[in-house]
């Protein structure tokens, strides 16, 4: 069932929105008509003790093989092509800052940070050759402001890799996607969302497998 109209404007790129009922979770979405950003709306957003629980019974530690040789393929695909040295940070580590552990295994220098585990303000007066955000994009309340507090930690010539999975391309597929399913799943990218999101800045998307990977450069002032 769809509204003609969403709550408010996309979060993303400010362009009309239409509502999306999902009748399996019974919630509803705000669909971008321009960029096709899915934001779930605010209504249904956990608080963030229940939040947290949430994250609590993630099994995301070094112990646990196929999340590490996930990370390790990020790497080996989105991160050492593009670079292999200087200052890193994890940001969204997570419980078990497993692909900072990673980073630092290769060389890096490395610093993680996570609202509820690690949250670490010494590295807003940094700055970074390198971030790394997996998995965390799709839990942000307010993306534009994120990205933009990571753009400003950026090093001229910079990389920003980032995971998170594509939205399908129709509701009807959208509704039926697992990646959904996550209570703190609550925003929803396409490829016009990431572009809409760095057209401000100094940004250039360098690669992606169309799928979850996204690697964007800070370009230099000219």
């Amino acid at each position: 069932m769809n509204a003609p109209n969403g709550e408010s404007p996309c979060i993303i790129c400010g362009a009309k929105t239409y509502g999306l009922h999902d009748p399996q979770l019974d919630v509803w979405y705000d669909v971008c008509v321009s960029c096709g950003y899915t934001y779930k709306r605010p209504i249904y957003h956990l608080d963030a003790t229940r939040e947290k629980m949430n994250y609590d019974k993630h099994e995301n530690t070094m112990d646990n093989e196929g999340y590490v040789a996930m990370f390790e393929r990020f790497l080996e695909e989105s991160v050492f092509p593009y670079i292999r040295s200087g200052r890193a940070l994890d940001f969204g580590s997570g419980p078990g800052p497993v692909l900072y552990e990673l980073l630092g295994r290769h060389g890096f220098i490395n610093y993680h940070y996570d609202p509820y585990y690690h949250k670490n303000p010494d590295i807003y007066n940094r700055s970074f050759d390198l971030i790394t955000s997996t998995e965390v994009f799709e839990h942000l309340f307010e993306p534009k402001k994120v990205f933009n507090q990571l753009y400003y930690l950026l090093e001229d010539g910079a990389i920003l890799a980032v995971m998170t999975s594509l939205r399908p391309k129709s509701d009807e597929d959208f509704l039926t996607w697992w990646y959904r399913r996550d209570p703190t799943h609550i925003g929803f990218f396409t490829l016009k969302a990431f572009e809409a999101l760095v057209r401000p800045y100094r940004m250039k998307m360098i690669y992606t497998n169309r799928t979850n990977h996204f690697v964007f450069r800070k370009e230099f002032a000219r």
